[in-house]
């Protein structure tokens, strides 16, 4: 489970047992009643196990976790029971692996591959040291895709692999076999490397049945697109020397919640983390500052994190604190200063 998948259920949790802190939260709520989303695959106590065993980050149907009572609206546009699909947005002036795979995973903003298939949704998708990745809902199981520019940036151990079945960590030979082991709970986990194109290494892992979801979202695989990883959020000011060195876009809880965090990495060690977090279950957020940026309202914490105000439902912070060390709030300051969030934050074709 990834660190943007852990705070966004930590949140789910502690919704539940009380109020929330919106300066803290991340993301989290369902509506109630007429406003409950209702999602494909139910959320039972063993499901749940699963995937917190298994740490594949899927946040399946919190209804029930989350109340944010009867008044809160799904949305606009959003029927109670809907279930958005999120793709991340287009960029058209990118060229897509198959042109250029040497371009995957070296900028952290961008994914050179999507899909052609609308049979599945995202639940997150992320690039950080050189690897792209996609995690899916296929048919209501979870299928985790990566993509390189060559075999040794993949890391041995597969994001979707649970810890308890060892056997199947193996660097592979990419030659579109699949190997499969038996994992806690009784399933069943899948992992497949091949090559969908020259110089494009792949590797997928599925937790189902059979290794029929491994073939689905490889035939649904497409390398002549790409596509911008921050979702509604983008970052157009850096320190001197710095750049963005990952992303990671969680949108498995939508349109109830979503999170998106960028790390900006310069000369000094760590980072400054950038989020976004949304919610519409929000009820209130900060409204005074002490600070100001480009003219907004803006408010800086004792921990080092920065946030700045006025997004309806969502938070945009920037963490320049411990363990960031050697970052300052004059460089948060300028990350933030040009901060681009889309405008409707639930409407992701708008992104």
């Amino acid at each position: 489970m990834t660190d943007l998948d852990e705070r966004i259920n930590q949140t789910l949790r502690e919704r539940a047992e009380g109020s929330v802190d919106t300066d803290r939260l991340l993301a989290a709520a369902v509506v109630r009643g007429r406003g409950r989303v209702r999602r494909r695959r139910t959320a039972t106590g063993l499901a749940l196990g699963v995937v917190a065993i298994l740490g594949l980050g899927v946040v399946t149907d919190p209804v029930g976790l989350v109340d944010s009572g009867p008044d809160v609206p799904p949305g606009p546009g959003l029927p109670a029971d809907a279930v958005v699909a999120v793709v991340p947005p287009r960029a058209d002036d990118v060229p897509g692996a198959a042109a250029r795979p040497d371009l995957l995973g070296a900028d952290p903003q961008l994914l050179h591959f999507g899909f052609a298939s609308d049979g599945f949704r995202y639940l997150s998708w992320s690039v950080q040291r050189g690897v792209e990745m996609a995690r899916l809902d296929v048919d209501g199981h979870t299928v985790t895709l990566e993509l390189a520019a060559s075999r040794e940036a993949l890391p041995m151990r597969a994001p979707g692999l649970p810890a308890l079945v060892p056997e199947l960590i193996t660097e592979g030979v990419f030659d579109g076999s699949v190997s499969h082991a038996a994992g806690p709970y009784g399933v069943t986990v899948w992992l497949r490397h091949w090559q969908p194109a020259p110089g494009v290494y792949a590797r997928a892992t599925a937790i189902a049945d059979d290794e029929r979801d491994l073939f689905e979202a490889a035939s649904a695989l497409r390398l002549d697109q790409a596509h911008r990883c921050g979702g509604p959020l983008r970052l157009t000011t850096l320190p001197a020397g710095a750049k963005v060195t990952r992303c990671e876009v969680t949108v498995a809880p939508f349109p109830a919640a979503f999170g998106v965090q960028l790390t900006v990495t310069g000369s000094s060690p760590g980072g400054i983390q950038v989020e976004l977090q949304y919610a519409v279950g929000i009820a209130g957020s900060r409204t005074t500052g002490n600070r100001e940026i480009n003219g907004k309202i803006a408010h800086v914490d004792r921990s080092g994190e920065l946030e700045l105000l006025g997004f309806p439902k969502a938070h945009l912070t920037a963490n320049f604190g411990w363990p960031a060390q050697g970052y300052t709030e004059a460089d948060a300051t300028t990350v933030l200063s040009g901060a681009q969030v889309a405008e409707h934050l639930d409407r992701p074709t708008t992104w």
